[in-house]
């Protein structure tokens, strides 16, 4: 079953989380040895050469027909507009909260079906946020360093 995503929305999500125009894609097989799905970057099949985002991968992907990562960090001023966290860790949750608090609320932050926690920081971070989400970064590393 597909649901058919409007090109508004297309262009709007485009110009909101679109940073640079390479992307990778998931395989639609499970490895036979791993069973793990990998990522790689598209080529054209004539030249070999990386094929650049497109609105309509990205539509394909809004409607579920393709998984595709994008890259956050804009290699020409090093800047993002998004910043995606996976905090799996015993109070993510708390920290994620306070971390939207900080941010006076630009974030949005969810559990997934794991009991994960997970946000999404501000569609467009300003450098005045930027010591609030590296200070949470260093929590979510040592917390990570300590599961290890």
């Amino acid at each position: 079953m597909s649901v058919q995503v409007e090109r508004e929305l297309v262009r709007d999500y485009f110009r909101l989380f679109v940073n640079r125009r390479a992307y990778t894609v998931q395989s639609m097989r499970p490895h036979p040895q791993s069973g793990r799905f990998y990522y790689y970057r598209p080529t054209a099949k004539s030249t070999g050469q990386p094929l650049s985002m497109t609105y309509e991968t990205l539509q394909r992907h809004l409607e579920g027909r393709v998984t595709i990562a994008l890259y956050a960090i804009n290699p020409s001023n090093q800047c993002s507009k998004w910043v995606a966290i996976d905090a799996d860790y015993k109070d993510a949750l708390e920290d994620l909260l306070k971390l939207n608090y900080s941010l006076a609320g630009t974030t949005c932050t969810e559990r997934s079906r794991r009991a994960v926690a997970a946000a999404i920081c501000g569609c467009f971070l300003r450098r005045r946020n930027q010591r609030a989400v590296a200070g949470f970064m260093s929590t979510i590393s040592r917390c990570a360093w300590e599961c290890r």
